[in-house]
This record gives C-alpha cells, sequence and structure tokens, in this order.
C-alpha cells in the first residue's frame, strides 16, 4: 500500500509506472516469441549448414576416388602393360625393361601429382612380379598371395580396406598402414595376372579434418560393412562402428538422427559410386549453449527495454513542465547573447503567454542590435568619404595655379600639364557630394593619374585602357580603381631594360540572371610575394564574413575591398580578388551594374 500511495501522489509517478509496465509487457512478450522462432531456426540452420558440410566433403572424396579410379583403368589398359603379360618367365629381363616403361609414361607423372599412392604391383601367373613404391620401402621377402585376389574381376576393378603390413620406414622399421588397395585382374590373349596400388588414406582423413564442425563436433568416414575408413583418431580406423551408429546409418542414402542419451546429432550422406559414408556428429550442448546465449540476449534486451520504458515514461511526464526548463534555457541563452536563439513553447496557457512575451522582447532587442548596426555602417560610410581627403584642398588649389602660372611664364609645358592633371585630381576627389560617381568619371580621374605617370617616368611607363562604351553609365564607387593602379606603379618591379605596363579592362558581366561591372588592372611586374598574397585573401575571406569587424588596416587595396562590401553588402558577389599570374600581378573588382 505505501508503494501505491506514492506513486499516485504525483501524477508524473503514475505516468511512469503505467508507460514503464506497459512497455515491458510488449517487450517481454516480444522476446518470448522471438526466443521461441529464432531456437528453432537455430537448429535447422545448424543441420542444413552441416548437411552443406557434408555434400562439399563427399564431392572432394569422390573426385579423390575417380581420380585414383580412373588412372587405375589407365594403366591396367595400356600398350606396356600388354607387353608385359606377354613376357613368358624366361624373359625376366625383358619383362622388367616394360615394367620400367609403364613405370616412366604412367606412374611416376600421376605419382608426382598425387603423392598418396604408396605402391603399384603386377603379378603373372608364370611367376613374375614387379613392385614399385613411392613413400616407403618394401619388406624383405615382399610378395602377395593371389587367393587374396578375384582373378576373374576383368571388367572393373575391387576395392578393400586393409591395414598393411608389407611396408618398411627409411630406417628399416617395419610399419603398419590403413590403405585402400585397388586390384584387377588383367588378361592379355592367353596370358593372366593382376594388378594392385596401395593409396595412403591421409588424403581422405584431411577433407575430413576440414570439416568445420564446431569446437567438439567431428566427422569420419565408414563404409557398407561397417568399417571405419578415416577418423581423426587413428586407432579406429578399419575399426568397426558401434552397432548403434551401423543401425542409425542403415542403408540410407542421407539422413540425420538425433542420439538423446550422449546428446549428440548424428548426420550422414552416402558417397556416389562408391560404399563410403560420410558422417558428421554434433554434440546437442553446442545448441544449447547458442539457445542459452540467445535467451540471455533476450533478458538483457527486455531489461533493457524496461530501461528505456522509465526513460520514455520520465520523457512524457516531463512535457508537462518542460515548457518551463525551454523558457529558462531561452533566457540563458540571452544571457550568452545568443539573441537570435528563440525556442518555440507550445501551447495556450501562462506559460505559453510567457514564452511569446519573452520573444517580443527579444524581437525588440533584435531590432535595437539593427539600428546600432546600421549607426555603424553609416558611420564607416562617413570615415570612407573623409578618407577621399585629408588635406586642405582650397590651399592646394591655390598652390597649383601659382605653379601653373609659373610653368606657363617660364613655357614649361610639362610642368604645366601636370598641375591641370594634379588640379583635376584633386578636385575629384575633394567633391563630398556623394561617394557614388558615373563610371566614365571614375576611368577619367583615372586617365588623369596615368597621364602624369607618363610625363614621369617617360618611356619606362606604359598604359592602356579599354572600357565598353555600355558601362561608361554605371555607378561606380569613387576613387576605387586610382589606388589600386597606383599600388601597381608602386610596388610593380620589372627588369631595367623593360617598361612597366599597366592594363585596365572594364567589361559588362553576367552571372546568372544579375549583371556585373567586372574592373581588371593587370601589370607585367613581379607579381605579389607569396606570403604578402596570401595574408591579403585570408583578409579578404574574413572581411567577406565579418565586415562590421574590419579595423582599417593601412592596406589601400583592403580599404577598397571593404568599401566594396559595406557599400553592396546584400551582394555577395560584390569585392575584389587579388592573385598572381605569369607575367605579373592581376586584381578584380566587381560590383552589381545600377544606371
Amino acid at each position: 500500500m505505501y508503494i501505491v500511495n506514492w506513486f499516485g501522489k504525483k501524477m508524473k509517478r503514475k505516468l511512469i509506472a503505467v508507460i514503464s509496465l506497459l512497455i515491458l509487457f510488449v517487450v517481454s512478450s516480444t522476446g518470448y516469441l522471438f526466443y521461441q522462432q529464432t531456437t528453432r531456426k537455430v537448429q535447422n540452420d545448424v543441420i542444413r549448414l552441416s548437411d552443406h558440410i557434408l555434400k562439399q566433403a563427399n564431392l572432394n572424396l569422390e573426385r579423390y576416388l575417380r581420380g585414383y579410379s580412373e588412372w587405375f583403368l589407365l594403366i591396367s589398359s595400356s600398350p606396356a602393360e600388354e607387353q608385359w603379360l606377354k613376357m613368358g618367365a624366361d624373359r625376366r629381363l625383358d619383362a622388367y625393361y616394360h615394367f620400367q616403361e609403364m613405370i616412366d609414361i604412367y606412374v611416376k607423372p600421376y605419382m608426382f601429382q598425387y603423392p598418396d599412392v604408396i605402391s603399384i604391383s603386377l603379378v603373372h601367373d608364370n611367376g613374375n612380379a614387379f613392385h614399385f613404391a613411392n613413400k616407403y620401402g618394401f619388406r624383405l621377402n615382399h610378395g602377395f598371395d593371389p587367393a587374396e585376389m578375384d582373378l576373374q574381376a576383368y571388367q572393373s576393378f575391387v576395392q578393400k580396406l586393409r591395414l598393411s603390413g608389407e611396408y618398411v620406414s627409411v630406417s628399416g622399421e617395419s610399419l603398419e598402414i590403413p590403405v585402400l588397395t585397388l586390384y584387377k585382374a588383367i588378361r592379355s590373349g592367353k596370358q593372366n595376372g593382376y594388378m594392385k596400388i596401395d593409396i595412403d588414406l591421409q588424403h581422405a582423413l584431411d577433407i575430413v579434418n576440414e570439416m568445420g564442425l564446431g569446437e567438439e563436433g567431428y566427422g569420419f568416414i565408414s563404409n557398407e560393412a561397417g568399417q571405419i575408413v578415416a577418423h581423426h583418431d587413428p586407432d579406429l580406423v578399419l575399426k568397426p562402428l558401434s552397432e548403434d551408429m551401423q543401425q542409425r546409418i542403415g542403408r540410407q542414402t542421407q539422413g540425420y538422427s538425433l542420439k538423446e542419451e550422449t546428446e549428440e546429432i548424428i548426420l550422414y550422406r552416402s558417397i556416389p559410386s562408391s560404399d563410403w559414408v560420410t558422417v558428421v556428429v554434433l554434440p546437442y550442448r553446442e545448441f544449447v549453449s547458442i539457445i542459452s546465449y540467445i535467451g540471455r540476449t533476450t533478458v538483457i534486451i527486455a531489461l533493457a527495454g524496461l530501461a528505456a520504458a522509465v526513460l520514455i515514461a520520465a520523457g512524457i511526464s516531463s512535457s508537462f513542465t518542460g515548457r518551463i526548463e525551454k523558457l529558462r534555457k531561452m533566457m540563458r541563452n540571452t544571457r550568452n547573447g545568443k539573441l537570435d536563439s528563440y525556442i518555440v513553447i507550445n501551447g495556450n496557457d501562462e506559460v505559453a503567454e510567457l514564452g511569446k512575451s519573452y520573444k517580443s522582447m527579444l524581437d525588440d532587442l533584435n531590432d535595437t542590435v539593427d539600428e546600432l548596426a546600421n549607426s555603424k555602417i553609416k558611420q564607416e560610410k562617413a570615415v570612407m568619404s573623409a578618407l577621399q581627403s585629408q588635406i586642405d584642398s582650397h590651399f592646394m588649389y591655390n598652390t597649383l595655379e601659382s605653379i601653373n602660372s609659373l610653368a606657363h611664364m617660364s613655357g614649361n609645358s610639362e610642368i604645366e600639364k601636370i598641375t591641370i592633371l594634379l588640379s583635376r585630381m584633386l578636385r575629384y576627389t575633394s567633391q563630398y557630394n556623394g561617394i557614388v560617381v558615373m563610371l566614365r568619371d571614375e576611368m577619367a580621374h583615372l586617365n588623369n593619374f596615368m597621364d602624369i605617370m607618363k610625363i614621369r617616368l617617360g618611356d619606362d611607363f606604359e598604359y592602356e585602357i579599354d572600357i565598353e562604351e555600355q558601362t561608361e553609365e554605371a555607378e561606380c564607387l569613387k576613387a576605387i580603381v586610382q589606388p589600386i593602379v597606383e599600388n601597381s606603379v608602386k610596388h610593380g618591379k620589372v627588369p631595367l631594360d623593360e617598361p612597366l605596363r599597366i592594363e585596365v579592362a572594364v567589361r559588362n558581366l553576367k552571372q546568372g540572371s544579375a549583371d556585373y561591372i567586372e574592373i581588371r588592372i593587370s601589370d607585367n611586374g613581379s607579381g605579389f610575394e607569396a606570403g604578402k598574397l596570401d595574408w591579403i585573401n585570408k583578409q579578404i575571406q574574413q572581411m567577406n564574413v565579418f565586415p562590421l569587424q574590419y579595423a582599417h588596416p593601412n592596406v589601400g587595396l583592403l580599404n577598397i575591398h571593404f568599401r566594396l562590401k559595406m557599400y553592396y553588402q546584400e551582394d555577395e558577389l560584390a569585392g575584389m580578388k587579388v592573385y598572381n599570374r605569369h607575367n605579373g600581378a592581376v586584381v578584380e573588382v566587381r560590383f552589381p551594374l545600377r544606371r
């Protein structure tokens, strides 16, 4: 009762209890069904996988047996074998020659490819007998009893499993080796004999051992007589199968059986074209371990589901008080300076009304910040306008007029021309009636500067101004081209025997659906230094992101880019681009086309 009362005191606790029990029921029932279905499927999959392994092993064993059988039949019908049969007992040397010919042509090449062949023997009914061993030596006084052989087996051959004691090791020790013996009666005319080969069963055992059957599973090969042909335990080779195992396998070509007393599953499949049967024994406890693992996993999933249920229930119940937490978070963001970090608070109650009021306050605060930013921009524009003239223009006009009069009186036309050009430039930059001019006026100002530099430098200076006529009426920020050209004159380094050449090209450029003015200033100097160029481009990139944080360093190119970004704030393509080409520096100025 105490627990019930504790949950009943708060709605949040009730929701957590109800939702947790509901999810626990769903997870538990789902986990139980999953456990049952998965257990059944694992059993079927293991049996199917084991049967697949049996099929693969049988294919390998069938190829193993067929290869030896075909080779055996090939030798038994070879011309050398027929000639050997024709040799009488008095022609033993000729008989040995034909035997050796058969060994060289048929036996040795095959033994090289299939080293499991232990020996080959030919026995004539006239007493001639020849033997050739591959792996081991023959025991002293070695011989075979023809009575063991079916001398009427002319059409095919006979297989026989036996434990052979006819071989000795390299050191001369007697060996007992389980072998597969193939023998066949041979005939040529009236002459009879038989041929026999012994094959090591190691390769068949290797095929059995290659069957991956878990940690405790194993396989073996038996024949229809119930004799073990190959087994991972060498002591069981050629031993008879247990009576129970023989009854389970029986005469069927394939199947499986459950041995409950040992908790083993026995699968078997016969090998085509032979009397061999491949058997797989799988301990049932390996299945049990897998099923137990599935059970443990299901329990863990159920517990995890319960934990998730508690969390979900807590989340749902928290939705009632979560909106207040959202409002608190929004206030915290405001304190950290994130004025645009507004969180939507849904509902029609007092909390929602409070959130709407707070949002209205943030909107007003953002408007105030925008006004301050616009004020900053206007201030910067005023600074840009002031930068265009920093000297007493009236004093300069009077001084230049005096110099012009003196040059005229003395007949010095170059001084007179320079003073007139300089006066025009000063008058252009000192007018305060606006920061935007026609592009033709900006280019006329540039032309005055170029003429002055031509008078000063003579043949060491060349220039070319190419402007499209349809761009002359376009609006342009005042005094943005001449400082760039002046920078090229100041820093453009050329060989002593070459003049400094500056080219200015003005084009109407199409970018998508918008028209732009592009002014390209290039020279034939040595270009920007690598470090300086990287620094300028980094400053340009920073200015593109945070233009109001630009601190006006004493770099004329950056000041021009700043003016463009401030005036054309809504256009991302407006600005300046600086790079080197193979024969000099290039500065590109781009801004929207306005008339």
